[in-house]
């Protein structure tokens, strides 16, 4: 099932991390963010929260807000697939991004339930 997925990179080397917003028709995001880690061994990735729903579009429509919301904030050496989706978030803003991306996987699945069970 399509999903929006909040994921965070750690460089091996360094230390350091930041996060990225993706989408991916896979069931599995780490399929998508293994692409990248592969091509770039010295990062390490993890999905830290996904939005699931069956209409692409929408995901999309998902990931697009929180790029907004949350832009571009520096610079990698490294040219990632989408590294224009990446962020640099500190620990409060991560977790309260976590917890959101959480919520409105609740309601969005919830709201899909509903409409499964109307005739």
């Amino acid at each position: 099932m399509p999903k929006m997925y909040f994921a965070e990179f750690t460089n091996t080397e360094t230390g350091e991390t930041f996060q990225k917003f993706g989408h991916t028709r896979f069931n599995d995001a780490m399929k998508r963010l293994n692409y990248i880690t592969e091509e770039y061994p010295k990062f390490n990735a993890r999905v830290l929260a996904a939005v699931y729903h069956h209409d692409i579009t929408y995901c999309q429509g998902v990931e697009e807000t929180f790029k907004t919301l949350y832009p571009k904030n520096f610079w990698l050496e490294e040219k990632i697939s989408g590294i224009t989706e990446c962020v640099k978030l500190d620990y409060e803003t991560r977790k309260d991004l976590i917890n959101k991306i959480m919520q409105l996987n609740k309601k969005t699945n919830e709201g899909l339930k509903f409409n499964e069970s109307r005739p």
